[in-house]
């Protein structure tokens, strides 16, 4: 198996990409967003932790939905062709090795062929055993799982709406989800993850409390004081000046 192509790409909503074929295999890993692919005559819908096998001369468009950050890897088959279609990378691994690979690219440091060999390697055990392990039902407490993942590593920057987006079930069906394997709504979950965050733009002196509020989500610095001190007992100004004399107390010894 050898590399023939490998690069991200970034995508914004509505974006398409005419029927087209590739002379090698290539690997199309979402990072983040939603689309649909047309793969042959059969259509996939793409989201985080997905992932399209497309063999060599076979046609293919693509349309994104949300804005999606894609990896995508040109190789020669290596047995791969019989992997063609939409799958899950249910524990992330696939996706490590192909960051990895695209950094690799970009840098070429020493040994740099032995460490894509490697890789390569590694990505195609990835793949097979992803298909040999399909099953698109994802368990609730699973679905529950990846929706707090998605939650933190977007800083809580996305409604619900968004989040049943990615993942491809209706609202309520998660706020009923939520409720029984979470200990709360997504929303609240939400809310906590963005107050997380604020607590640590608060650390930096040199980020005003208004912008920690804008960066976190919110309109209003007033709205944001009220929410904080609702989650965490403490204003933002509180919550900085307690860090501030933690910081003198600790010099002081």
């Amino acid at each position: 198996m050898q590399l023939e192509f490998s690069f991200s790409t970034y995508g914004i909503v509505d974006f398409y990409v005419e029927r087209h074929f590739h002379h090698a295999l290539e690997i199309v890993y979402c990072l983040e967003g939603t689309g649909k692919t047309v793969l042959g005559d059969r259509s996939h819908k793409m989201g985080p932790n997905r992932f399209l096998v497309i063999p060599a001369g076979v046609a293919h468009d693509e349309r994104r939905i949300t804005p999606m950050r894609t990896i995508c890897l040109g190789l020669t088959s290596g047995g791969l062709h019989e992997c063609a279609g939409a799958w899950s990378d249910r524990d992330g691994q696939l996706r490590m090795a192909c960051e990895l690979l695209v950094a690799e690219t970009s840098r070429r440091r020493p040994e740099y062929e032995s460490v894509v060999r490697g890789l390569l390697a590694q990505i195609a055990a990835l793949v097979r055993r992803a298909v040999q392990t399909h099953d698109d039902r994802l368990r609730p407490p699973d679905l529950v799982d990846r929706a707090m993942e998605i939650i933190r590593s977007r800083h809580g920057q996305l409604s619900v709406a968004d989040l049943s987006r990615h993942l491809f079930v209706g609202k309520d069906y998660l706020r009923h989800l939520f409720q029984e394997y979470a200990d709360g709504s997504p929303m609240r979950h939400i809310i906590q993850e963005r107050i997380s965050f604020a607590q640590q733009l608060l650390r930096r002196e040199d980020v005003s409390i208004k912008e920690v509020a804008r960066q976190c989500g919110f309109e209003s610095a007033y709205y944001f004081s009220r929410l904080f001190k609702q989650v965490t007992g403490q204003t933002p100004t509180e919550f900085r000046r307690e860090l501030v004399r933690e910081r003198q107390g600790r010099n002081q010894r």
